[in-house]
């Protein structure tokens, strides 16, 4: 999954299964809810391990949908 997809598909789940920033924050293990909102806004790439922390969030949550 591109970095974009991951983004994309964050924000439809914050709205459709009502996380936030720190939810994700704490799932991915960043510094706080600002870190991921400034992802969300294509501001710097996720390392490797946190784009498959990302992709597992993603996958959990949309099977849920």
């Amino acid at each position: 999954m591109t970095q974009l997809e991951i983004i994309q598909k964050l924000k439809i789940l914050k709205i459709t299964c009502d996380i936030d920033n720190q939810y994700i924050a704490d799932y991915l293990g960043m510094k706080n809810a600002r870190s991921v909102a400034n992802f969300l806004h294509n501001d710097y790439k996720l390392s490797d391990e946190k784009r498959r922390k990302a992709e597992e969030l993603i996958s959990d949550l949309w099977i849920g949908m």
